[in-house]
């Protein structure tokens, strides 16, 4: 006896199945629309009547082809697709009345996924009468303008316009779908953040101009590692500019830049004195969560300070001085593609005693 082979079995299967697939999509497609002009030219020759209507009204009408034996069966199946009222004068001769007013019902998904939309707000146009979709998404109208227009909108979709007429000839409810709205926003920079000449960039970085700092509370001088103690998550546990902690982390595991260098000493005197003049810095950078590979280092957060990159067409400079220390700075053009920076700070301890060091040293 010859063996069975189970891969011809297994397609034999398979294409059985899609024929039978294509069978029943034909017989499907045999059982679509059709106008009712002609449907009711074919029941006129079959069971030998006559019908009276307005081409006008019913020209556009479409029908699924009822499937009754008998012509009572056929107009009541016409009668629920498409409302129109159908009276028998006498044995022979029918009227087809388009009348004014209709019933309908219809389900509302989302064109997505089809996921039934709920709580959907249903107005019918010039009128007064409205709905709201039930749980299954589902809503009906009764005695409304066949000629009216549905609005139907809900929060996150776009607001649809549907003829009512459309929504008639289903059984038992017709399915609409609503568009999903959606909204692409513009980038947002936020600028004065908690103070002048702080921005915060579309990458979580700070970006700051030490020449438009506004002094915080509690501060003297615009200061860059005095102002940077004042953003979220970085804090000075013992108010200093050496021992900045980001994030959580230690002072050494900071990466402090100057012009591209790491800095490894960034406060004198106790820390109370930073070792980075303000008013020589043009930018600084002040990262704490999503560091560049650029950078290689920090493990906590960056400070990357920035001098000027450009030559002044005058000497410009300035000094300064408080009960801690004193301060000098300026730029000096030499040539035009030439120019001397220099900046000193110097405490006055030397000089006179005060309450703070006398604190610290203490």
């Amino acid at each position: 006896m010859p063996k069975i082979n189970r891969k011809f079995l297994a397609r034999w299967f398979l294409l059985s199945v899609f024929l039978f697939a294509q069978v029943t999509q034909s017989q499907e497609q045999s059982a679509s629309k059709v106008y009712l002009t002609t449907y009711l030219q074919e029941l006129e020759k079959q069971f030998d009547v006559k019908f009276s209507f307005a081409d006008a009204n019913i020209q556009s009408i479409e029908i699924v082809q009822p499937t009754g034996a008998s012509l009572d069966s056929i107009l009541n199946s016409i009668r629920d697709q498409t409302q129109i009222e159908i009276q028998k004068l006498n044995e022979r001769y029918y009227t087809l009345i388009k009348g004014d007013a209709i019933d309908i019902c219809a389900t509302v998904l989302d064109n997505y996924e089809q996921n039934t939309v709920t709580g959907a707000t249903v107005e019918v146009l010039d009128t007064e009468t409205n709905a709201i979709t039930d749980l299954d998404g589902t809503f009906s109208l009764s005695d409304i303008p066949r000629n009216a227009i549905l609005q139907i909108k809900h929060l996150g979709f776009k607001t649809l316009f549907v003829e009512a007429e459309k929504l008639v000839n289903h059984n038992p409810c017709a399915t609409v779908l609503l568009g999903v709205r959606y909204q692409q926003l513009e980038e947002v920079a936020v600028y004065k953040f908690l103070t002048t000449g702080l921005t915060k960039q579309s990458d979580a970085s700070i970006e700051m101009n030490p020449a438009k700092f506004g002094i915080l509370p509690g501060l003297i001088e615009p200061d860059v590692l005095q102002t940077v103690q004042a953003l979220p998550g970085i804090k000075s546990i013992d108010e200093t500019v050496s021992d900045i902690n980001i994030r959580g982390g230690t002072n050494d595991q900071n990466l402090i830049l100057w012009d591209g260098i790491k800095m490894y000493q960034s406060g004198h005197f106790f820390g109370l004195i930073s070792a980075f003049h303000p008013y020589l810095t043009d930018q600084v950078t002040v990262i704490k969560n999503g560091t560049s590979a650029a950078y290689g280092d920090g493990v906590s957060g960056i400070i990357d300070m920035r001098t000027k990159n450009e030559i002044e067409n005058q000497f410009t400079g300035g000094a300064g001085v408080n009960l801690i220390s004193a301060d000098v700075f300026g730029q000096l053009p030499l040539t035009d593609k030439l120019a001397f920076q220099f900046s000193a700070r110097r405490s006055l301890t030397d000089f006179f005693d005060i309450g703070t060091y006398a604190r610290f040293s203490g």
